[in-house]
């Protein structure tokens, strides 16, 4: 009974060992006579299983999006941008990551994937569209306009020659308010231009 528990034991050592050393490896190689997975072969993996999600989802873009495709291509993005975060594709994949919660109203995770583009990444091209749309998720789906208007405001300060500080400005002028006052706005503006 005694030798059982203990070659138990020792199988249980060996395993973990060897999955230890397949995550611990940095040489980037994949080591075809071991079968241990590195991080180069993990990446390709990675990016293998991205590509076929992304096929899918471009093939049906005219239809509906499906909830778990996506939410299963964010966890992709996600874990991408984890395990390789000075891969240059990875703040792509947390802004399109960010942009698909957005989509399907998940506002936490959309935050979540936006704040860390700007956090990690602020120099990526998508950097001011990332903290542009935290303020429009704060804005249009949470209503907080308190945390909306914070936002709008970094955006100004820190893109101020750009459309999107225009576009800013334009919301902290219309925060709070509902549909109908913005249509209503409108009409007065048309009208007014009219008789001019």
């Amino acid at each position: 009974m005694k030798t059982k528990k203990y070659f138990s034991i020792l199988m249980m050592l060996a395993i973990s060992g060897t999955m230890l050393s397949s995550c611990s490896n940095k040489d980037n190689k994949n080591d075809e006579s071991t079968g241990k997975v590195t991080l180069a072969s993990g990446k390709e993996k990675y990016q293998h299983m991205i590509d076929s999600i992304e096929t899918k989802m471009q093939a049906t873009r005219n239809m509906p999006l499906d909830q778990g495709t996506a939410m299963f291509a964010m966890r992709c993005y996600d874990e991408y941008a984890s395990y390789f975060p000075d891969e240059t594709k990875s703040p792509e994949y947390l802004f399109k990551a960010g942009e698909l919660a957005n989509s399907l109203q998940l506002s936490q995770p959309a935050l979540t994937y936006l704040s860390r583009v700007m956090n990690k990444y602020p120099n990526y091209k998508n950097a001011p569209y990332a903290l542009f749309m935290q303020g429009m998720i704060y804005d249009d789906q949470l209503k907080d306009t308190a945390n909306a208007r914070k936002i709008y405001k970094e955006v100004i300060a820190k893109y101020p020659e750009s459309q999107l500080a225009k576009d800013a400005e334009a919301s902290i002028n219309n925060l709070g308010k509902s549909v109908e006052e913005l249509v209503r706005e409108f009409e007065k503006k048309q009208a007014a231009s009219a008789k001019k």
